[in-house]
Formats: C-alpha cells, sequence, structure tokens
C-alpha cells in the first residue's frame, strides 16, 4: 500500500513538474516570437507570423529586397533561417476589410493565428487573426494579397513543424 502511495505522488510530481516546464517554454517562446516580430518589423517594414496556442514553435516571415526571410522558432531560440528569392508584397494589392472577411469560414478561437504588420508611409497595418492555418492555406481567396502569402506559405513548408 505504501509503495502505490509513492509510486502515485511520484507520478503527480512528475506531471506537474512536466506541465510547468511546458508552460515556461510556450512563454519563452511567445516572447522571443514577439520580440522578433518588433525587430524584422524596424528593420524591414513588415513581417508574417503563424502560430499556435499551446505551441512551443512559431514562424515568422518578412519581404526585403526581392527576397524572403523565413525564420521558425522553438522554445524561444530561432531552430531554423532560411532565404528565398521571390517578389516582394508590396507589389500585390493591400487587402481591403471586405477580403479579410473570406477569412471568417477559418475562424478558430482556440488554436492556430495569423498575423502580419505591415509599414504604409507612417502607419503600421496589422492584423492578428485566429485561424486555421490548415483550412486558410487550402483555400483560393479573391485577395492578391492573401493568395500570395498562401502561396509562399506552401510553397516554402511554413508550417511544417518537423524543425530540424
Amino acid at each position: 500500500m505504501k509503495e502505490t502511495i509513492r509510486i502515485t505522488l511520484a507520478v503527480i510530481v512528475i506531471f506537474c513538474t512536466s506541465c510547468s516546464t511546458m508552460k515556461q517554454n510556450i512563454n519563452k517562446n511567445n516572447k522571443f516570437t514577439d520580440k522578433t516580430i518588433s525587430s524584422l518589423l524596424e528593420k524591414n517594414g513588415n513581417v508574417f507570423y503563424l502560430t499556435s496556442t499551446y505551441a512551443t514553435f512559431s514562424t515568422i516571415w518578412t519581404y526585403h529586397n526581392d527576397k524572403l526571410e523565413v525564420y521558425k522558432l522553438a522554445n524561444g531560440k530561432i531552430s531554423l533561417q532560411q532565404e528565398y528569392s521571390t517578389t516582394s508584397i508590396y507589389n500585390v494589392n493591400q487587402i481591403s476589410k471586405e477580403e479579410l472577411f473570406e477569412l471568417d469560414q477559418c475562424m478558430e478561437l482556440d488554436g492556430d493565428g495569423f498575423g502580419y504588420r505591415i509599414k504604409r508611409d507612417s502607419e503600421i497595418e496589422q492584423q492578428d487573426l485566429p485561424i486555421g492555418i490548415e483550412c486558410f492555406t487550402k483555400l483560393k481567396y479573391k485577395s492578391d494579397f492573401l493568395n500570395k502569402v498562401v502561396e509562399d506559405i506552401n510553397t516554402h513548408k511554413m508550417w511544417d513543424v518537423r524543425y530540424e
């Protein structure tokens, strides 16, 4: 009987420690994601990101000088950085509020998210959208902007979470 109690207590302690460590890793990655978003926005004038509520990973990318820079983050660090040739996001028409409504079919209040920040003159256009990435990346949109973003996500496998 005493042995069973000891084993049960040990399992409870391990479980609580594991949950606490996971929560710390999620918070650590969220803080690093926010810091990287701010840095890339300041540096290049645009930044895009994919996140998930209870994940220790995220993906951030930016367009600069006809290049796409992709940063995959895990546990509060850059786990993979890649660069590709591409057309700039500034060559694509700005998204309208009506076009954003197309994303309603992929809304997910507790899960994945897609967001972006773009400096346009002295203003920053910002969207943080609670959408399912799987749904978001499978649809075609009226918006050239959204289609460009989805094309880049799919082409460069930005939501592939098997980081090296």
